[in-house]
């Protein structure tokens, strides 16, 4: 017998007009989105053709004399360490908005009805539920790392998520009023204990959804999802998998709004399975940088076809398996890595592939010495206008159980399996400013190695469409061991940079935080100091808002510099709200999964 929803009841209008509601203002965006996408191009194409070009109108720049404020970033106690003040102000229209279609939708009475029918508690608690349900299936969507959302709109995977988070709690927070008049109406019919949560299957069904979304709730904590991932991860799954099936059992109307939603989810899942399994990914190279420290690095160099999609500064999702182990389960654990650095590998005879394997082989695995060891990957960068391959690297620094045992792995030359979803994150439009700024702490560089390399290898070649004359890194680490594995790609910069057609200044300024010179003094020198414009600063941290007043005072132009920075929380908040201060955009990296 076929299931017909009701839609002429009260609550099945809230549901759906809220919806529409939703959807109609997406779709504005997108609009507005893609028309300054082509209003991008068009500059872009004329600047190739050699014609002089004034900035590309913009819909969005009519709001730029908000985004100081919009963008400067703050923390909320007990909440979130990381937000803005857009978000706080978006979240608290949402919130108010979902109150008034919760007590007014659809903003017409029907005849015979009174605000006060309306209002009744058996009425409110289903306008409620039906608004949350609507609220979940867009967090369905937005907890997906392939759809519709991020294809029309620009926004990235990583973006969404913190959106991903506060609809489903904002959703969750709808549910309760439902779940808890339930539970008192159901005791009520007999006062018996049991039938406040199981009278029937609908209120058996209806507890039992309650109880998925609630382990997605409480396992879904900032504590929970830094320190134990995995745990996150599969209360995650179970969750979403048992409130599905319950909801829609409890209620028919649940079908309506999830499953869409988890339709695009299963597909999302499928697609990334297959590419993950079925697109080869091979390990060319794996080093273990400073092993005997407490944080050592291990690099991982690998071909992978999909690489020809990449763009600076993005990552994927890797999952490193130690076969010597039989370790297997761990293929369903899935971390982000940013790309240190993109490769193109010579495939063009088989003595040249022979001559590759025999450097790799030939490797230093401790790292030691940055001019032995990564001989293998400088000839390869050195030969780029030869190559075919398209390979990539990563540099993962021990600092959890399973970073570590990948260092101990790699130290120990154990047979390792690599698999790999992506590449996701935005394309950084750096090649539009005039300088572009990068800020990192520690292992935070890797996004800002591809950004310098791109940029110095296409402005050595020429390419016009790249205006960036300046670039400034300024990078704290904690001792100069973190600094070995980076030395040849800060050296082929430099050497980027003495032969560009197009000229353009490189700046370096290096801080490293935790190591005093033997000699108690802070003239110790490093020999990376001999490059041109490189500074190394001994126990001493970066005084951001002086290298932000530097930057401003070196500019060619003022208003054209872009700011880029990853590392902790507390150091990328005091960077975006420095780069804010002084009017210039900026663009941060988090992994907040």
């Amino acid at each position: 017998m076929a299931v017909v929803l009701n839609t002429s009841k009260d609550f099945h209008k809230v549901g759906y007009t809220y919806a529409f509601f939703w959807w109609g203002l997406f779709a504005l965006y997108c609009i507005a989105y893609q028309i300054d996408r082509f209003l991008v191009y068009r500059a872009r194409l004329q600047l190739s053709q050699g014609k002089p070009v004034s900035k590309p109108f913009s819909l969005f720049a009519l709001l730029n004399p908000l985004k100081p404020l919009g963008d400067y970033v703050t923390q909320i106690p007990f909440v979130t360490t990381w937000m803005p003040v857009k978000h706080i102000i978006g979240v608290s229209l949402f919130s108010i908005i979902n109150v008034l279609w919760i007590l007014f939708a659809p903003f017409k009475l029907v005849d015979g009805k009174t605000w006060a029918d309306v209002m009744s508690i058996g009425l409110m608690d289903r306008r409620a539920a039906y608004v949350g349900m609507v609220n979940w299936s867009f967090v369905f969507i937005l907890g997906s790392r392939n759809n519709v959302v991020t294809r029309m709109s620009g926004m990235t995977f990583e973006g969404l998520v913190p959106f991903h988070r506060w609809l489903a709690r904002i959703g969750f927070a709808e549910y309760m009023p439902h779940f808890v008049w339930r539970i008192i109406h159901g005791y009520r019919h007999n006062y018996i204990v049991k039938d406040a949560l199981f009278r029937n299957i609908e209120q058996g069904t209806g507890t039992i959804a309650m109880i998925g979304f609630l382990f997605l709730f409480v396992f879904s904590f900032e504590w929970i999802r830094r320190n134990h991932f995995e745990i996150f991860y599969y209360t995650h799954i179970f969750g979403i998998i048992v409130a599905i099936i319950a909801s829609c059992w409890h209620e028919t109307g649940c079908f309506y709004y999830f499953i869409p939603a988890v339709l695009l989810w299963a597909f999302d899942r499928i697609w990334r399975s297959f590419q993950s399994w079925s697109v080869k990914t091979k390990i060319v190279n794996v080093e273990a940088y400073n092993s005997g420290s407490k944080h050592g690095i291990t690099r991982v160099l690998f071909e992978y076809s999909r690489l020809s999609q990449y763009h600076p500064g993005q990552y994927m999702f890797v999952t490193l398996v130690n076969k010597t182990k039989r370790a297997f389960w761990n293929y369903a654990n899935w971390h982000p890595m940013t790309i240190s650095e993109d490769i193109i590998i010579k495939k063009a005879s088989e003595k040249t592939q022979t001559t590759h394997e025999e450097a790799a082989g030939s490797s230093s695995s401790t790292g030691s010495s940055s001019h032995d060891s990564n001989s293998f990957t400088n000839a390869t960068r050195r030969r780029r206008s030869e190559h075919d391959q398209p390979a990539a690297s990563i540099h993962i620094k021990a600092l959890g159980s399973y970073t570590t045992d990948l260092l101990h792995s790699a130290t120990g030359h154990h047979d390792l399996d690599l698999k790999v979803d992506g590449p996701y994150g935005p394309r950084l439009e750096y090649q539009d400013y005039k300088t572009m700024a990068c800020f990192a702490a520690g292992i935070g560089i890797t996004p800002a190695l591809t950004l310098i390399k791109d940029c110095a290898e296409r402005r050595a070649a020429g390419v016009d469409t790249v205006v960036t004359e300046q670039v400034h890194l300024v990078w704290a680490i904690r001792t100069l061991d973190e600094l070995t594995p980076f030395t040849d790609l800060i050296i082929f910069w430099t050497e980027q940079c003495q032969r560009a057609a197009n000229p353009f200044q490189l700046n370096l300024d290096i801080y490293v935080t935790r190591e005093v010179p033997t000699d108690g003094s802070n003239n110790k020198r490093h020999w990376i100091e001999d490059l041109e414009h490189c500074n190394v600063t001994f126990n001493q941290r970066p005084d951001i808002a002086g290298c932000m007043d530097h930057i401003e005072a070196t500019a060619t132009d003022t208003n054209s510099v872009w700011v880029h920075t990853c590392g902790s929380d507390d150091f990328m908040r005091l960077i975006m709200n420095q780069a804010i201060k002084h009017h210039w955009d900026v663009h941060h990296e988090t992994f907040e999964f």
